[in-house]
């Protein structure tokens, strides 16, 4: 009997053990799960990081954004006989593919009209515009603009038709006058301070501006002198006028959207290397040339 109830005995606290082994370690691995969610969380947060600013995201996606009018030899246009990206050329079109070769990232470049170019900036809605863009007070309230990139003496003046040259030989001579220019551009602003009663004719773009001139519409087209100087090459029947306007001396600068100062920071470093090294004199030179030929 006691031989048995032994058995019985050991029977029982062996079982007993072995529950009792099985819940320990049920609760070992209970225990060790929450660390190990715990360090999911911390990895799947710091994936999810959202970038800090413009600059950050630029460089996380591996693309640039840079908007322009790509009408307005010699600072960007577009080379028919090509396609893509490689189309678009001119002076700033270089600048933008040395900013995005010195960023590491990918360039695109996005074509679109003048006035689209300012509010695809001011709203935030692009990433950068590089357009031949002068400074002006109120440009700068709307977007965060770069130190001036173009060391090159810049001119405003007029397009007319060749024979009326002696009609319009000073700005008086162009008062009350129907003058075109380009929406939103500077020639806008000077025409609408300098040339008194003038009967303005905004237009999308220079070429429709020229348009016009060439079909009586208009009397003269205000214009940047190197942009004009190109117009009149490729026609004929047109001149610079010689008067210009007075007191223009431009700073053309880069624009990002309002507040991105980390961008328009490293924007401004690259900027200074290619003024070191005269960089866009020399896109500028060899952007007029092609510029020239394709109008042959």
């Amino acid at each position: 009997m006691k031989n048995k109830s032994l058995k019985r005995l050991l029977g029982v606290t062996l079982a007993m053990a072995m529950i009792l082994a099985a819940f320990t370690g049920c609760g070992s691995k209970a225990a060790e799960a929450p660390a190990a969610d715990s360090n999911n969380a911390a990895a799947s947060s710091t994936a999810t990081a959202e970038p800090a600013n413009l600059l950050e995201k630029i460089q996380a996606d591996g693309k640039l954004q840079v908007i322009c009018e790509p009408y307005f030899a010699p600072y960007e246009f577009i080379d028919s006989s090509l396609s893509g990206q490689e189309q678009y050329k001119g002076a700033d079109m270089e600048l933008a593919r040395y900013i995005a070769n010195d960023l590491g990232v990918e360039l695109e470049i996005i074509p679109l009209e003048w006035t689209a170019v300012l509010t695809g900036i001011s709203t935030g809605k692009y990433q950068m515009a590089i357009s031949g863009m002068g400074y002006t007070e109120e440009r700068a309230e709307a977007m965060t603009l770069s130190d001036s990139y173009n060391d090159i003496e810049s001119f405003h003046g007029f397009v007319i038709k060749k024979e009326n040259l002696e009609t319009f030989p000073t700005l008086e001579s162009l008062y009350g006058k129907r003058i075109a220019f380009q929406k939103g551009s500077l020639q806008e602003m000077y025409t609408n301070a300098q040339i008194q009663d003038v009967q303005g004719q905004p237009f999308d773009s220079v070429q429709n501006a020229i348009l016009a001139l060439q079909s009586g519409k208009v009397d003269a087209v205000a214009v940047s002198y190197d942009n004009g100087e190109l117009f009149v090459d490729a026609n004929e029947d047109l001149a610079m006028a010689e008067p210009l306007f007075e007191d223009t001396k431009d700073k053309t600068v880069v624009a990002v959207p309002k507040g991105e100062t980390e961008l328009i920071t490293e924007i401004n470093r690259i900027i200074a290397d290619v003024r070191s090294q005269g960089l866009y004199v020399k896109w500028w030179d060899e952007a007029t040339e092609q510029a020239k030929a394709l109008d042959e």
